[in-house]
This record gives structure tokens, C-alpha cells and sequence, in this order.
């Protein structure tokens, strides 16, 4: 199949705001693929290089896509900040058109395709040391120059994984389902589980519903965490249970793991399903010390904590994550401890469709208390509130209300688990610009445009500003970070890819004609920098709809 395909497929789907049509537009494409061709085809779509449980990475950066550009186009960076309205992809396919370029040289080559593209992607992310950048750009260069202008808009997104289309996760699922006659909730389980879009796109065409229910947990493939919905307070939470008991439990102020063990080995993976074993040396001890278990499959937090058992802030755990054998170093005031709240797997068998109060039962018969998240089964409001406190004088964000009967489903916020803090008009929001500060900090990007994620239009919106919140030293690596992702500079002001994720506190959302959000926060500051969290886990447009209605549950209006 021609990359052209998926670029014109992406094309229609971008101009139509029709579900249904999107979803037959993918369905149709999906269906021209051959068995080779399917895996790359779907991740493609979803503006995925790699699957989501590889490790693998191209690791360009904007200006390495700038030296790569350079070499297949004669252009000044002012040419490309004049196409440039939000979409670097789209404003480097319109160079493209406006320049003679050396594409010329190459009429006679064969088109890309799916098949070369995915080799040459794989080649990009193989350079690695001494003269890689050097050897990307020129792969890159290698590209781009074989490309039409319309191919490259889309290439330059999956380099930058910085697509948009409105083409959702959710959407891919149904296409899937149709163009296969699958189950769409197959699709998402199977999804979930095996972290692999294309190998689920690949067997949903090739075995159909049978072949997705094979699909199942393995050890040592990380599996997406189940997540909570935020809810304002207990009595909200209380409610979830229909008058029966729930089970609330601490919430850690940590960073989420998973960890399997199988036998003599053992992986521990973020939130993000990458592998952070090697940063974790002294957590993986434990687990091998104190699970006895041959082969099981636990969920749980890493809290760093001083000598008394009182947590610190969560940028001191982050500061773990990444970190190699080499470079373990930490302040031995400062200890590592892993809670536990949830069990998936035992000795293959997996326990993610039994009830949480089963699962929890299991968790406790495997592990030793000392391991265990601390927790309150109740239907009663004041026992709910007298946690509540306790949490609160113990260092944690707030509690996790669960339903005791309650399956755990992988990659998914619903309804089952609620998340009720401490501060609980927290968000996660996505820096999308930047401006110079002034003054002290004019050596800073420090004034950040705050937004959340629209799922109608596929999109961030801007909600807000601040420049509130960081210490000088997180300034400095704020900076860095955004110089990194930078898109485009006009005087101050610098576009940058919707990719870091923030905490962010408010006093109060209004209404404000300013931005297309049609709300704004009021006294906004940032509380910490998510470096767990993907954009795709940011608080949504509709989330904060519902915060702002929220505000004025007891108030009058």
C-alpha cells in the first residue's frame, strides 16, 4: 500500500466532523491492507510510530527536523513561521508547495510505502551515539525528499507525534470493529492489554472476535493502569456505592508502577508502560524479598518518604524515573517505598475481571500488610470524612473511592474509581506556548499558556496563563524542556508541541469570551509538573465544564 493512502485517508477524515463517516473512511482503508502492512497502517493512523509497549523511539527534536528540512529545501525560518497556524506539519507540506525543491531529482523512484516508511522510521530509531544526529537528519532528509508535499505533512506529525485529525483512540476502536466486523469492546480490551494496536488491528482481520479474546495478559508486558474520575466530595463518592459499602483507600502522592514478577525476573513499568526497573533497584529487592508468589502481576505507587515514614513532594520520586545503574544516587534521608492496591495476574491467571473486593482479598493473602495501601471499607459519611482528615495530617493527596464489585479495566477512567483531594480543584492541563519573562526572569520562559484537551475537535484549547508556581531551578529546566519542543518563535511569544503536562490550582473557573474554551481560571498557579502523565491524560473540556458547574453546587448563582 502507498503512504499516500494514509495521507489522503487522514485528509478526508480531518474535513469531516461526521463520526460515522470517519469511521468508515479508516474501516475502508484498514481493509485494503494486507496482513504485513495492517500493523504499520493502524499505528499510523493513531500517529504512532511504535507500539505503545516498545521501547523504541525516534528521539528528533525540532531543530534536527529543521537540519533535515534544510537539506531537501532551500528556506529561512521566517518562511515556515508565516505558514505556521498551529500545525507544523501542515505549514511544512505548504513550503513544500512554494518552493522548488529537490524532489525533482528523485520523479523516477518508486513511491513510499507503507512498508518503506516503517523501515525507515525503524533506521531513524536505531542511530544512536556518537554522529547519530548527523545520521537521522540525513535519513530524515532521505524522507522528505521522496515524499509528495502531502505525504510530508503527515510524516513530519508522526516525527513530531504531533497528529491531529480527530481521529480518537475510541474512533480507531469502532473503525477496527468495522472494517473487521469485530467487537469494539474486544477491540479496547485487547488493546489494553497487549499495548500493541497494530498486532490487535493485525489479528481482529485475521481471527476476528476469536482472535481478540486470545489476546490476553502476559507477564512482563505492561498493561495500561486502570484510572479514577475526579469527584468534588465524599458524599459524591458515597454515592457511587447505591448505598452499599465502598472501599476507600489512601491516595499517594507517588508514582504510579506496575510490577511483574516471573520467577527470577522481575520488571517494573510507569504509568506510561515504560521500564523503570533499573531507576528502582531498591523497590525490586523488596518485591523479590517479600512476594512470594512465583508469578503475579501487582499495581501500586512508589512514595519517597523520610526516615519517620512522611512523604515528600512528588517531584523528589520523579527524580528517580530515568535514572540508570550508574546514577542511583539519593540522599539517605530519603527512602523509596512501594504500596500496593491491586492484583492482576496470579500464577497465569488473570484476575482483572473479578470483583475489586476478590482482587483485594488475593492482594492481601500475597503480599505482607507493610506492602499494603492503607483503606476504610464504609457506608457511612462521617467514617468516610474521619479518613478523609487522617489523610490529609498523614501527607496524602486525598482518597480513591472503589466499588467493591468493581472489575479493573485496563487504560480506562470511569465510573468504578473516583478520586476525591485534598485540593480538589486540581487539574492536569498541557503548556502549549510560552512567553519570556521580564525582569529576573527575563532569562526564562516563564508565563505559560495552560490548555486543556477538546475531544470534539481533536484539540487543546487555551484555558488560561500563569507564572505562578515554579522555583528558579525548575524555571531553568522548564525552559530547556520547551526549547526542545519549540514549533515556532514570534518576538516573545514561542509555540511549542502539546506535550508537557502540569498540575495547575485555580480559585475559581469563569466564563471568558477571550478564549474559544469559553472559560478561563482565575489566580492560576502550578502545583507540579507532571512528568507522568501524557497530554492524552490531561483534564478535558467537558471535565472542566463540569468542574465550573461544580462551584455552584451550594451556591446561589
Amino acid at each position: 500500500m502507498e503512504f499516500l493512502k494514509i495521507a489522503e485517508t487522514l485528509d478526508a477524515v480531518s474535513k469531516t466532523t461526521k463520526r460515522k463517516e470517519k469511521i468508515n473512511l479508516v474501516a475502508n482503508l484498514l481493509r485494503e491492507a494486507n496482513e504485513y502492512e495492517i500493523g504499520s497502517t493502524s499505528l499510523f493512523l493513531a500517529g504512532k510510530i511504535f507500539p505503545e509497549n516498545e521501547e523504541r523511539v525516534l528521539n528528533v527534536s525540532w531543530s534536527n527536523l529543521m537540519g533535515s528540512l534544510h537539506k531537501v529545501v532551500d528556506f529561512k525560518e521566517d518562511d515556515l513561521g508565516k505558514l505556521y497556524e498551529g500545525d507544523a506539519g501542515e505549514a511544512i507540506s505548504a513550503l513544500l508547495e512554494t518552493k522548488v525543491h529537490s524532489q525533482q531529482s528523485v520523479l523516477f523512484q518508486e513511491p513510499l510505502s507503507v512498508k518503506s516508511v516503517s523501515e525507515g522510521f525503524a533506521k531513524i530509531a536505531l542511530a544512536e551515539g556518537k554522529g547519530s544526529t548527523k545520521e537521522k537528519q540525513l535519513l530524515i532528509s532521505r524522507l522528505l525528499s521522496e515524499a509528495s508535499p502531502r505525504e510530508i505533512r503527515y510524516l513530519v506529525a508522526l516525527i513530531l507525534n504531533d497528529m491531529r485529525t480527530g481521529l480518537s483512540h475510541g474512533l480507531l476502536a469502532e473503525s477496527i470493529s468495522e472494517a473487521f466486523s469485530v467487537d469494539s469492546e474486544l477491540v479496547r480490551r485487547a488493546w489494553s492489554f497487549s499495548g500493541n494496536l497494530g498486532e490487535v488491528a493485525r489479528i481482529a482481520s485475521k481471527s476476528g472476535n476469536s482472535g481478540l479474546k486470545n489476546i490476553t495478559i502476559k507477564s512482563m508486558v505492561a498493561v495500561k493502569p486502570m484510572l479514577a474520575s475526579p469527584i468534588n466530595d465524599l458524599k459524591e463518592a458515597l454515592e457511587i456505592g447505591n448505598g452499599e459499602e465502598i472501599s476507600l483507600e489512601l491516595k499517594l502522592d507517588g508514582a504510579r508502577v506496575q510490577v511483574h514478577k516471573d520467577g527470577e525476573r522481575l520488571r517494573i513499568f510507569s504509568r506510561g508502560l515504560n521500564d523503570v526497573t533499573d531507576s528502582l533497584p531498591e523497590i525490586a529487592h523488596e518485591v523479590n524479598e517479600k512476594v512470594k508468589a512465583n508469578q503475579i502481576i501487582l499495581d501500586g505507587e512508589v512514595v519517597a518518604v523520610d526516615s519517620k515514614g512522611k512523604p515528600y513532594p512528588f517531584q523528589v520520586i520523579m527524580r528517580r524515573f530515568g535514572r540508570t545503574k550508574e546514577d542511583r544516587r539519593t540522599p539517605k534521608e530519603i527512602n523509596l517505598h512501594l504500596y500496593l492496591f491491586d492484583i492482576l495476574q496470579l500464577n497465569g491467571v488473570m484476575l482483572v475481571d473479578e470483583p475489586y473486593s476478590k482482587r483485594r482479598s488475593q492482594l492481601e493473602r500475597e503480599i505482607p500488610n507493610s506492602m499494603l495501601v492503607e483503606r476504610v471499607v464504609t457506608d457511612k459519611l462521617k467514617a468516610a470524612k474521619e479518613f478523609f482528615h487522617r489523610s490529609k495530617e498523614m501527607g496524602h493527596e486525598g482518597l480513591l473511592a472503589k466499588q467493591l464489585n468493581s472489575p479493573y479495566v485496563p487504560g480506562v477512567r470511569g465510573k468504578h474509581w473516583m478520586k476525591i483531594k485534598h485540593t480538589l480543584n486540581t487539574m492536569d492541563l498541557v503548556i502549549i506556548a510560552a512567553e519570556w519573562g521580564h525582569g529576573r526572569r527575563s532569562k526564562w520562559l516563564s508565563d505559560y499558556h495552560l490548555a486543556v484537551f477538546d475531544e470534539d475537535t481533536d484539540d487543546f484549547v487555551m484555558i488560561g496563563k500563569t507564572f505562578k508556581g515554579l522555583t528558579d531551578n525548575e524555571l531553568q529546566e522548564m525552559t530547556e524542556k520547551l526549547q526542545r519542543i519549540q514549533v515556532s518563535q514570534t518576538r516573545g511569544y514561542v509555540k511549542v508541541k502539546p506535550v508537557i503536562v502540569v498540575e495547575v490550582l485555580a480559585a475559581e473557573i469563569q466564563e471568558s469570551p477571550k478564549y474559544t474554551s469559553g472559560l478561563a481560571l482565575r489566580f492560576a498557579r502550578i502545583t507540579r509538573i507532571r512528568d507522568d502523565k501524557t497530554p492524552e491524560e490531561a483534564t478535558t473540556l467537558k471535565e472542566l465544564h463540569a468542574a465550573f458547574e461544580a462551584q455552584f453546587r451550594y451556591k446561589a448563582r
